[in-house]
């Protein structure tokens, strides 16, 4: 008797300790993020319509889709960041030089700048520290020309792409000489799986990794919120969502009309890549640059993403270690039962 009572206690044991992980990990343990980081999308405008077919293989020959010129503005305590610019005030009189094809192509509506949307909500230019823009391609580099003085981060192959370069691709009115470059550099560390990486701030909540193959030197960004949730901004890799979803590029006639991707293959294989991790990481939001949708369920300026408090930091870390108390016990329940229900009770 006194042995099935043992046995039932034990299982019982092993139950709630069975239960615990689960219940635990519906928490966002994110003890690694450095609290306070939030964000917010800035769209700058967004294009006059193109056919879903044009944008990614497999697309709808029936869907009109509008585009959006985006910028990501970012808070953290080490400093704001911007990631892309979006277009800005002198891109629409650049687009008006261009032949008339490509004004069809680019055309675009409701241009406001960031520095114009900063300005109505009382923010100063000053309060971002550094623009790191995804690529240099004309709509990710306009709003440079707006926001003069503030370091402009690139990595150096990029750099060198924008000022070898020539329209549509780049426009020299964004690209202009007073812009205060300073070269970007990855390190050769992996960063769910991706071969290079920069950890900003060094605390996880910012990871650059490289996604050169649309353009030289192009980068993501992965950013980790305090509230858990696990962002990925891949520029223009894909420009619509169906592109990672279905592992699928851009139409080879829109490469053929205006050259869209610096090597098709590499950024074929960024896609596989990115397509993949979301598959094992289902959790993982990804954001191509101009995807009205997800851009849409993006927080949109001036609300930015949530934030947790330092109380609610201190529980998540608290409940993250009684976690690995749980999973220790669990381990050591079939070598010593009676210390692991004595731990058990004392937790």
């Amino acid at each position: 008797m006194l042995f099935s009572k043992r046995q039932s206690q034990k299982s019982r044991t092993h139950n709630l300790l069975g239960l615990l992980p689960a219940l635990l990990m519906c928490l966002p343990l994110t003890s690694q993020a450095a609290t306070g980081v939030q964000f917010s999308s800035i769209i700058t405008a967004r294009s006059n319509g193109a056919i879903e077919a044009s944008m990614v293989e497999g697309g709808s020959w029936l869907s009109i889709r509008n585009v959006v010129h985006q910028a990501i503005y970012i808070k953290h305590p080490k400093g704001n960041l911007l990631f892309d610019t979006g277009l800005g005030s002198k891109t629409q009189a650049a687009l008006d030089k261009l032949s008339w094809l490509d004004r069809q192509l680019f055309a675009i509506s409701d241009i406001s700048s960031v520095a114009t949307q900063l300005a109505a909500q009382g923010i100063a230019p000053e309060s971002i520290s550094a623009i790191i823009p995804s690529h240099l391609h004309w709509d990710h580099t306009g709003g440079l020309v707006d926001l003069a003085g503030i370091p402009v981060l690139s990595t150096q192959a990029g750099i060198d792409a924008a000022h070898q370069g020539a329209t549509p691709a780049y426009l020299k009115e964004h690209l202009t000489d007073d812009i205060n470059w300073q070269a970007l550099a990855l390190d050769n560390k992996s960063y769910l799986g991706f071969a290079t990486s920069l950890d900003i701030y060094q605390d996880n909540s910012l990871v650059l990794v490289g996604l050169a193959g649309h353009t030289p030197g192009q980068v993501g960004l992965f950013l980790n919120t305090d509230a858990g949730k696990q962002y990925f901004f891949i520029g223009d890799t894909t420009w619509l969502i169906q592109g990672v979803d279905n592992n699928k590029a851009r139409p080879n006639f829109t490469q053929w009309m205006v050259g869209v991707d610096a090597d098709m293959e590499q950024n074929s294989q960024v896609i596989e890549k990115i397509h993949l991790l979301t598959k094992t990481k289902p959790e993982l939001i990804i954001v191509p640059a101009h995807d009205p949708d997800v851009a849409n369920s993006l927080p949109q300026f001036p609300v930015f993403s949530p934030v947790t408090t330092a109380a609610e930091q201190r529980f998540y870390r608290k409940a993250k270690s009684l976690l690995q108390h749980a999973q220790m016990i669990k381990s050591d329940m079939r070598d010593k039962p009676k210390q692991s229900i004595a731990l058990y009770v004392a937790l």
